[in-house]
């Protein structure tokens, strides 16, 4: 990460380009040693009792001593950091933000073992520990590439006989296991382009009595820029929190007090009503709120206003692979053919696909050269679109399916329901080696896996800007997210719930396994599957599936892998 001033925390890659400032609201940070306790923590959540207190300077402390320890107490979040700044001069102690970054340390790395490089007169330092991942000052998780590390820099002098820092870097260094325990991932609310689901924009906060007031100037804020486009919010831009309540948001016997300050034009009921609803699914997440209590320019916003929204997309279907040459759909421990499903012997067919609602089945045939589609009341299945290597489908909840030419000249196809095609951009997978599409349930966002000789795997997660009938435009958001960007391979990918993907990955010299990957978050293994090649996540994130390269088809259930004995199948995709 670089940054023009001179007190910058810059962040480069190694092994590849100098990354951009990053920068977060509200963090912390603690190598994986060092004996400490618990933090201070007013929030309400329980969970943040299990954090640590650090220890300040000693008489003494050498000025490795200073920084090792300043970088420890990025853990000791309470009075606004106290313990961090007791290790900075009194002038710097005033304008170190903490709460600017925060960077992911790796698992089982320990600040104790890096090398700290100093000059003779011990005036300055410099530390450059690898991360693998980056929050911004929105919240947002961002995996880094293998081999990133960060440079972080510091002056010292002596002030009353001790070393102290004089310049450090903004921001803080946290390792993987107390991120997840100083910080929570949240969710903004935001509606698709048809008003008919909340679409969940994940960020990761610290935990505080001040999250509330963070979480709402956020959403306020308006989407991440992945999502530009995508999704929309009802709230009117220019839209904050009034003066008359200091700008915060104030709880009071679980109840969140939420004052707007006046709009103009004023909104109609039924824009008070998506409003309170925005907010009210936003902050519910926080265990200390039960309610909402909303009032805009002085005036309460009732409850009977809000609109009953759905958050996430239902799928009642069961996942559907390719067995016995045919379309089946797997249930339990069985395998059942599709009623009307051709004989797909001599198709060459591979990657099926089933809409939420049942009624389309898509799937590749002649080694990827046609995408064909099975209507659930039709007795023959019709092509729908030709191409050199079309890659493995998905359908939207609209009923479109999307593909792509696996070399990729920076576009998608959509077939509409009607079997009328249309070329979607996406700039940036030109020249790169397109492998899976997979579109989220509720149609906002689509993420691409591709490859391109030399480098790291890498999945995109991105917008799709729709109009209001639910037709995509002629291009995806120009800002697409990396997800899982640690892992050196990506075999497969697939949805699991609103937000997170589940993918068969592996860092270099491994070999693949399953993973559950946040879309801004870190990964998180799922035991061991041998040999996987294709992997299918259901809606709730807890029902998934990988295939064996021999066929063999293996559940994950209860935190385990379960072998479904007499089942060879390939190919699995849960509805949609």
């Amino acid at each position: 990460m670089m940054r023009t001033k001179p007190r910058a925390l810059r962040v480069k890659a190694m092994l590849v380009s100098v990354f951009t400032a990053l920068t977060l609201v509200g963090c912390s940070s603690i190598p994986t040693s060092s004996p400490v306790g618990h933090i201070e923590d007013d929030s309400g959540d329980a969970g943040a009792n299990n954090a640590r207190i650090p220890d300040g300077p000693e008489p003494g402390d050498s000025p490795s001593d200073i920084v090792r320890g300043f970088l420890r107490a990025g853990a000791g979040a309470g009075n606004n950091f106290s313990v961090a700044r007791s290790f900075l001069t009194e002038g710097e102690a005033q304008k170190w933000s903490p709460q600017e970054s925060v960077s992911v340390l790796p698992n089982g790395t320990d600040l104790d073992s890096l090398n700290v490089g100093t000059t003779s007169d011990q005036k300055t330092m410099s530390i450059s520990p690898p991360v693998v991942g980056l929050v911004d000052s929105s919240g947002v998780y961002n995996s880094t590439e293998p081999g990133t590390r960060s440079t972080m820099e510091f002056s010292l002098r002596q002030e009353n006989g001790e070393w102290r820092i004089s310049s450090a870097p903004d921001g803080l260094l946290i390792s993987q296991t107390d991120f997840q325990t100083i910080f929570l991932n949240y969710s903004l609310q935001f509606f698709t382009s048809d008003y008919s689901y909340l679409v969940p924009d994940s960020r990761w906060f610290l935990r505080s009595s001040s999250t509330p007031t963070v979480l709402m100037n956020e959403l306020l804020s308006g989407p991440a820029p992945y999502l530009s486009g995508a999704v929309i919010t009802s709230i009117p831009d220019g839209a904050k929190l009034s003066d008359s309540d200091s700008n915060v948001v104030t709880i009071e016997n679980g109840v969140a007090n939420v004052a707007l300050g006046p709009q103009n034009p004023a909104p109609s009921d039924r824009e008070k009503g998506l409003i309170r609803q925005q907010i009210a699914t936003t902050l519910q997440i926080i265990p200390s709120i039960s309610a909402i209590d909303l009032s805009i320019g002085g005036q309460t916003v009732p409850a009977s206003l809000q609109p009953k929204t759905d958050t996430s997309v239902q799928v009642d279907g069961p996942p559907v692979v390719l067995a016995d040459d045919h379309l089946s759909r797997v249930s339990g421990t069985t395998v059942a053919k599709v009623e009307n499903s051709p004989n797909l012997k001599k198709a060459q067919a591979s990657d099926p696909a089933v809409s939420l609602d049942d009624s389309l089945y898509v799937y590749l045939a002649d080694d990827g050269k046609q995408l064909m589609r099975l209507k659930s009341d039709a007795v023959d299945a019709t092509p729908i679109l030709k191409g050199k290597k079309l890659v493995r489908p998905s359908i939207d909840r609209f009923n479109t399916t999307w593909t792509g030419e696996a070399e990729n000249k920076g576009e998608l196809e959509a077939v509409g329901r009607d079997g009328k095609s249309s070329t979607v951009a996406a700039d940036f997978l030109n020249g790169r080696q397109l492998i899976d599409i997979e579109v989220s349930r509720d149609g906002t966002r689509v993420a691409l896996l591709s490859r391109h000789k030399g480098e790291p795997d890498r999945v995109d997660v991105v917008g799709i800007p729709r109009d209001k009938a639910g037709n995509p435009s002629g291009h995806v958001s120009e800002t697409p997210i990396e997800v899982g960007a640690n892992f050196h391979e990506i075999k497969d990918v697939s949805w699991a719930g609103s937000t997170s993907l589940v993918a068969l990955a592996a860092e270099e010299g491994e070999s693949a396994q399953p993973f559950r990957i946040g879309v801004t978050g870190p990964a998180e293994q799922l035991g061991e599957v041998s040999d996987g090649s294709r992997i299918a996540g259901g809606v709730d994130g807890r029902s998934i599936l990988v295939t064996g390269a021999d066929g063999a088809l293996y559940s994950y259930n209860s935190n385990a892998w379960q072998k479904l004995v007499d089942v060879e199948a390939k190919d699995p995709s849960y509805p949609g």
